[in-house]
């Protein structure tokens, strides 16, 4: 059976960075140049491997038009909230790319515009991916955090869990001509950085993580659900130290 692997997820999550690691390791599998809706590629012959963040919105409709022709596997990119909420774009260099609400939408020949779905409407898609049962193989949940700080290690995860074949290590992806289309989303090619340091947590940021999560609370629960956290104490020493 042929198949189509979906890389999606969080905006600002990692995906890009995940995509040109399997653009430089990944075999048996058709790879692009640069994001493409999964949709388009459905219908063609052979083993596509796509990549879009907002295809996670388009799933349950990716699945009906398949009618079960290809095997269709999907991996989901997650990043800390707190983390993904203060991230940079190119494109938007004097803003936060993505609040609780909305998101920029970059459509290349216009100014970007903030009317994308946020963080929250994302979130709430995978969950309702995840309960769906269109998956009975599972859906593979990547954490951006455990990809920077063990590329190989979810390398072999997913070859274990997908059936996938790599020739090269995940780490050495920057090592590879990448694409302009894809190094723009980077903000710029570099290896990958292991640290696993608390972005949010600068001082520069502290507004915008009080701002969120006061005005969205919601997203307290999305840090106990993804495991980031199991209490409110971070924010109440936040709210603290900006206080004083």
């Amino acid at each position: 059976m042929e198949r189509h692997l979906i890389v999606t997820g969080y905006p600002r999550s990692g995906s890009t960075m995940f995509y040109n690691m399997l653009r430089h390791t990944l075999q048996d599998f058709a790879l692009y140049e640069q994001e493409l809706p999964a949709a388009r590629l459905l219908e063609q012959p052979g083993n596509q491997c796509t990549k879009r963040p907002k295809d996670v919105f388009d799933v349950p409709r990716l699945m009906q038009l398949n009618r079960g022709r290809k095997r269709i596997d999907l991996v989901i990119t997650l990043r800390d909230p707190r983390d993904t909420l203060i991230s940079r774009h190119v494109a938007v260099p004097d803003d936060y790319f993505i609040g609780a609400d909305h998101c920029y939408f970059v459509p290349g020949n216009r100014p970007p515009q903030f009317t994308d779905p946020g963080l929250l409407a994302n979130h709430k898609m995978i969950l309702q991916i995840s309960a769906s049962g269109l998956f009975p193989q599972g859906v593979f949940f990547l954490k951006y955090e455990d990809l920077v700080s063990d590329p190989e290690a979810v390398q072999q995860m997913l070859g274990e869990g997908l059936d996938l074949r790599f020739d090269g290590k995940f780490s050495d992806f920057h090592t590879a001509s990448i694409p302009g289309t894809l190094a723009w989303s980077l903000n710029g090619v570099r290896p990958v950085e292991q640290r696993r340091e608390r972005k949010w947590a600068r001082p520069e940021h502290r507004a915008r993580i009080i701002d969120q999560f006061t005005r969205f609370p919601v997203l307290h629960d999305i840090l106990f659900q993804l495991g980031y956290e199991d209490d409110r104490g971070w924010f109440e020493e936040l709210c603290a130290q900006a206080a004083a």
